[in-house]
């Protein structure tokens, strides 16, 4: 029973924390409002946590962005398109992302003053080595690195302002859709 009233405790703190994160910050987040948006005493939070930042690992650490094994499955499919093989391989892996949207937000926008503060930068990366592995397979001509870039930080904002402006599931999976047929196909494709 004590094993239960624990774990719901530490639960109640997590979910406490997120709602403090998204709505501030971690910068501007005190323990102190934590601990009353989770209904108990701020010294409880040291029992569980040793201290912000490790709460703050532990509320993101469910979301910590790492496409690069989406990235080597969507990669390793020898056949189809780039848009075919990112049906197949990383639409599923961002809907599942976007489940925790709240936390995706939070480690991509609100992380400042913690070991994630480039979290968006290295998804960024990430996601430019992607695009010009893809380039370098599909295509004969050679591209500035640049492109690769631009089109990574376009597609990861896009991403987040699914994120931010979530609505329903159903919405964000028609809004990935479209701006995927939009990355791969051009604008005129709508």
């Amino acid at each position: 029973m004590a094993q239960v009233l624990k774990e719901e405790v530490r639960n109640r703190i997590l979910e406490a924390a997120e709602k403090v994160f998204y709505k501030k910050d971690y910068r501007g987040s005190k323990l102190t409002e934590i601990a009353k948006e989770a209904d108990i005493p701020v010294a409880l939070i040291y029992t569980y946590f040793k201290n912000k930042e490790v709460l703050f690992d532990a509320v993101v650490s469910s979301v910590y962005i790492n496409f690069e094994s989406a990235f080597n499955e969507e990669e390793s499919l020898e056949k189809g398109s780039a848009s075919e093989r990112f049906d197949e391989v990383g639409e599923n892996y961002i809907h599942e992302l976007l489940k925790e949207r709240k936390k995706l937000i939070i480690l991509m926008d609100k992380s400042s003053g913690t070991k994630h503060t480039e979290a968006k930068q290295k998804l960024i990366s990430q996601m430019q080595v992607h695009i010009e592995v893809s380039l370098k397979r599909q295509s004969k001509q050679e591209y500035d690195p640049m492109l690769a870039h631009i089109l990574a930080s376009n597609f990861t904002e896009g991403l987040l302002e699914i994120a931010r402006h979530y609505q329903s599931e159903k919405w964000a999976k028609d809004m990935l859709k479209l701006i995927a047929r939009c990355y791969y196909k051009g604008v005129e494709s709508l």
